[in-house]
């Protein structure tokens, strides 16, 4: 019985780590009542979360999302209009908009979904300052969000 109890503990306890303790440069997604997550953090345990809703709405309160959590568990979010998120890859820098259903947010966001999912080097700023720097796998770039189309559905069918 002890040991049951101690792998019981075991298991709750490693449930309970923070996504923090994740391995650094690789993507990972899951998929929850109706939210597909694409996570990546960086050595500096900054994590970046792409959310996006497999049934957008018309009236904009379901909509893509993409939170930036620092390592002092501060969340930073896209839809909070005073926080400004960009990545940048190579020269280029792809801004996340505040909100979609117009149509340079949707564009915006679009260009945004097309280059995380092709680049393998990219740094998140948030507000003008840089925060964290990524540099996945191409294999893993590719394997974890080859799918992903949920981001690219905008409004509900």
């Amino acid at each position: 019985m002890k040991t049951v109890s101690s792998f019981l503990l075991t298991a709750g306890l490693l449930g309970a780590v923070p996504s923090a303790y994740a391995v650094p440069n690789l993507w990972r997604s899951g998929f929850s009542m109706g939210v597909s997550e694409f996570i990546i953090t960086d050595s500096q345990s900054t994590e970046l979360n792409i959310s996006c809703t497999s049934n957008p709405d018309e009236s904009q309160v379901l909509q893509h999302s993409v939170l930036v959590t620092l390592p002092d568990g501060k969340i930073l979010s896209s839809q909070d209009e005073n926080t400004q998120i960009a990545l940048v890859s190579g020269d280029t820098q792809f801004a996340v908009p505040p909100s979609l259903g117009w149509r340079n947010g949707d564009n915006a966001w679009i260009a945004f979904i097309n280059a995380v999912r092709k680049t393998t080097s990219f740094e998140v700023w948030v507000n003008d300052r840089k925060v964290a720097s990524f540099a996945p796998s191409t294999s893993n770039v590719h394997k974890v969000l080859a799918d992903m189309s949920a981001c690219t559905t905008l409004t509900a069918n």
